[in-house]
């Protein structure tokens, strides 16, 4: 079982494979291996201790922040993600990057970015697409439609809390219009954008 990985210089936090999408492009559809992850399958939910444990016994000099970023949605585990978050920031000094899918306010119930900006560094959101529609057509959220509005809400919130802010869409899966709407609505919010 793979906790942590490695992809490139950075190290990957791989904490849960669960998730409220079954987007049409995710990379758990074609290979269970990612980096230098054998496979990402998780037979349970490891604890901080065991990802504190892996990520110490890890040569981490080349990277310079620790990512939560696995087969699924960190903030399903959301309480965990924030133990552990702060542990590495105290225990190993590193910074704390989050890559989700924006809908942690929905699976949590409640407004998690105060949580969030108490221990992340910097967030990537994956926006990809420019409409309702096309959000739930991409990504297939088990929330339905109101899915895209509660990721444009998210990206607001975290703009105003966390330093580094970046939404991203994957190239490819939407019209050429799409994207480039995607790009404006990135630059009209005043955050970073990323095709992956």
């Amino acid at each position: 079982m793979t906790i942590v990985y490695r992809y490139g210089k950075t190290y990957y936090i791989n904490m849960t494979n669960r998730c409220p999408c079954k987007c049409i492009f995710c990379v758990r559809n074609s290979t269970d291996a990612l980096g230098d992850a054998e496979c990402l399958w998780l037979d349970h939910e490891p604890t901080p201790e065991e990802i504190l444990a892996d990520l110490e016994s890890r040569d981490l000099s080349e990277s310079r922040e620790i990512v939560f970023c696995g087969y699924g949605e960190p903030t399903e585990r959301l309480d965990d993600l924030l133990v552990t978050a702060r542990m590495i920031k105290e225990r190993l000094g590193k910074n704390i990057r989050l890559d989700t899918n924006g809908l942690g306010d929905l699976i949590n119930g409640r407004d998690i970015v105060p949580e969030l900006a108490e221990c992340i560094d910097r967030i990537s959101i994956s926006l990809n697409a420019s409409s309702s529609e096309e959000y739930l057509e991409i990504t297939r959220s088990r929330f339905g439609i109101d899915s895209y509005d509660a990721v444009l809400k998210f990206i607001e919130k975290c703009r105003e809390s966390i330093g580094g802010v970046t939404v991203s869409i994957v190239g490819g899966y939407i019209p050429p219009e799409s994207e480039e709407e995607c790009s404006r609505i990135a630059q009209r919010m005043g955050v970073a954008f990323r095709v992956r």
